[in-house]
């Protein structure tokens, strides 16, 4: 009977984590118009307003597509037709002092608006391009890259 006992409230108290997993969600899909794709861990998902996004998803809009997604720290990506991004990294603890945004623009039209760790760490945020890395230091910029 005791073991049964432990073993129930190891279970109970390791029933919250998953939970708190779903908090190291990077943003949130505020918009989206005609076909739009993310790539995560191997399986493409369609993607829907209110959707979560992971560090590590990559992200696609078809010809008719378009999406806005909301960093946890208020950073705004927006995506044109035919565009494709990749969130490598994010890390968004303020209380720790840690921040990261790096993201890769793969092809397509880009709106960069710059939220918390804009402010608070501009040298924590990086865009890379196929051409190179763009290190911000503004609060926004529109990109055009050309696809293969």
């Amino acid at each position: 009977m005791h073991r049964i006992v432990t073993f129930l409230l190891l279970f109970v108290l390791a029933a919250p984590w998953p939970v708190l997993a779903a908090e190291d969600f990077a943003g949130t899909v505020k918009n989206v118009q005609g076909s739009v794709l993310v790539m995560r861990q191997k399986m493409t998902l369609k993607v829907a307003r209110g959707m979560k996004i992971y560090a590590n998803d990559v992200i696609s809009t078809g010809k008719d597509g378009s999406v806005g997604i909301i960093l946890r720290d208020n950073t705004i990506f927006s995506l044109g037709p035919e565009s494709e991004l990749e969130l490598k990294e994010y890390v968004f603890v303020p209380d720790q002092g840690r921040f990261t945004v790096l993201a890769k623009m793969i092809k397509g039209t880009f709106v960069y608006m710059s939220g918390l760790i804009g402010k608070l760490s501009p040298d924590s945020i990086k865009i890379e391009t196929p051409v190179g890395t763009i290190a911000i230091r503004g609060t926004r910029f529109a990109a055009k890259i050309a696809g293969n």
